[in-house]
């Protein structure tokens, strides 16, 4: 009996695991097995292997050949195994020589006439086999721009036949390949464009200096949608380690539409929405806007409007940063590190914040309608703030052409607020932010002396703000000092980062 392994790699819901594939050839009555916990895409592949071998001048081995793949408990699916199965073939029957001593990766589906074609979600799977360290790696042509992204570096085939030169006189030889980021969606909003709306502005910088969750309630008419789009432009573009995953979520959605880019996502969630639209799919495990808003901004507009169940559903991941799936009693993870950006009118006709009484609303109605937002969905926004309508010379100014180096200079002072969080959080982990940082003394790991922390005590006691409140309070009060480039927090930081938690709606 001749027994060879080649490696490959299935996709398993959010994530992709590592397989062992064992080909075995035995004497005996032509037969064909697969082991493993197979379904049909995988055990249909001997029709493919028959007709592939024979188009690409090899021959299926006579005998009982056995495939068995690893790990067996684990249900896999999917035709990325026939290149593999086809090479461990050829490997046990002595068709091709098996490298000694090399650990071979292999995937791609083959089609009758020997042509290897592409199989989706191969993002993840090269992420996954990267971290392995193979000695020779073989992936379909097909897969160059995503091999690209997920920084793969072997051989690229079309055919049976290419595999077959790369253990044959040609040899294997590495493709270093990359790729070109393009623009994503459309071009951010200058922030100068947002007239008369200082706490506003100074508002959405510091949630995209910090990373922090942020709410504006207002008027309608007021830019409040307008400023939650202009905070997607303030934040740095991804990161080359970030590029993979989000292309991994678009791969899964758009499939071949998908392109590579460095801009974070802004994704839109409008009061129409469903949990599974929110949170995503258990039955199939598609990705909801929350997971698709990974490393970006989720724009929630109109917040009071949405569905009870919707809100609720937002409280896990905001406080965890991961969405949850279950299927088949076994749970799935996305990844949801995004800044929230919530919008919302203060009543039901939107005129409560303007002065003047122009309200028509009842007490009762106020408290009815901003009571949609439940106590422990606000406790999770860091941010919250007013906007009202503008008028006099601000609102002449929405008609002259005045865009200037105001977000340029801003989204660099981020930035740079970005790489000093980094820095200070380095021992904790690999690019943490104030709002994403988990530390067992908080006020230790941002440099919060403990005079202020006592002073953001006392504040906290007299706002009536939660533990939760009082963590979030020290964050935004991080986030100040290190746009003003102090190594400590001060009180007076505290106290800015205080206004932000101010009930609105009482």
């Amino acid at each position: 009996m001749q027994v060879s392994k080649v490696y490959s790699c299935f996709n398993d819901g959010t994530g992709a695991v590592l397989s062992e594939i064992e080909v075995s050839v035995t004497p005996g009555i032509p037969t064909f097995s697969v082991l493993g916990l197979c379904d049909s895409s995988i055990r249909e592949a001997q029709g493919r292997l028959h007709s592939a071998l024979a188009v690409s001048g090899f021959k299926m081995p006579k005998g009982h050949v056995t495939v068995s793949i690893s790990p067996a408990y684990m249900k896999k699916s999917g035709s990325g195994f026939d290149l593999p199965i086809a090479l461990g073939i050829l490997f046990a029957s002595s068709q091709l020589p098996e490298p000694p001593g090399k650990r071979v990766y292999a995937e791609g589906e083959l089609s009758l006439k020997g042509e290897i074609k592409a199989t989706p979600g191969c993002v993840k799977r090269l992420v996954c086999m990267r971290q392995e360290g193979f000695d020779i790696k073989i992936i379909p042509e097909e897969e160059e721009r995503s091999a690209a992204v997920a920084g793969y570096r072997g051989a690229l085939v079309s055919s049976l036949s290419e595999a077959r030169s790369v253990f044959g006189l040609k040899g294997y030889c590495e493709r270093v390949l990359a790729f070109a980021c393009g623009s994503q969606g459309e071009d951010p909003v200058d922030i100068s464009l947002l007239k008369g709306q200082e706490k506003a502005k100074r508002a959405i910088i510091l949630s995209a200096a910090g990373f922090h969750n942020i709410l504006l309630v207002g008027s309608p008419g007021s830019g409040k949608t307008m400023a939650g789009r202009i905070l997607t432009g303030l934040i740095p573009p991804l990161y080359p380690e970030e590029i993979p995953e989000v292309y991994a979520l678009a791969e899964a959605v758009e499939g071949d539409g998908a392109e590579p880019t460095d801009t974070r996502p802004c994704r839109y969630a409008g009061p129409a929405i469903s949990v599974s639209g929110l949170l995503g799919n258990s039955s199939n495990l598609a990705p909801g806007e929350l997971a698709l808003a990974d490393h970006g901004v989720l724009l929630a507009d109109e917040l009071c409007e949405y569905k009870p169940e919707v809100l609720e559903a937002l409280r896990q991941p905001l406080e965890d940063r991961e969405i949850r799936l279950t299927k088949s009693g076994k749970t799935f993870v996305y990844p949801a590190r995004f800044i929230f950006a919530g919008t919302a009118n203060p009543c039901k006709c939107g005129l409560y914040l303007e002065p003047g009484r122009k309200c028509r609303c009842t007490p009762g109605a106020r408290k009815r309608y901003m009571g949609k937002l439940s106590g422990p969905l606000l406790d999770r926004i860091d941010i919250v703030s007013e906007m009202t309508s503008i008028s006099g010379a601000d609102m002449a100014s929405i008609c002259e052409n005045n865009i200037s180096d105001e977000t340029v200079r801003i989204r660099n002072a981020v930035a740079e607020c970005w790489e000093r969080q980094h820095d200070r959080y380095r021992k904790l982990g690999n690019r943490l932010l104030n709002a994403t940082v988990r530390a067992e003394n908080p006020a230790e790991a941002m440099r919060i002396p403990q005079k202020v922390a006592q002073y953001a005590s006392e504040l906290s006691e007299k706002g009536f703000f939660s533990a939760r409140g009082f963590t979030g309070v020290l964050r935004v009060a991080r986030t100040i000092a290190d746009l003003d480039g102090r190594e400590d927090v001060g009180e007076r930081d505290v106290s800015e980062a205080a206004i932000y938690r101010t009930k609105l709606f009482e």
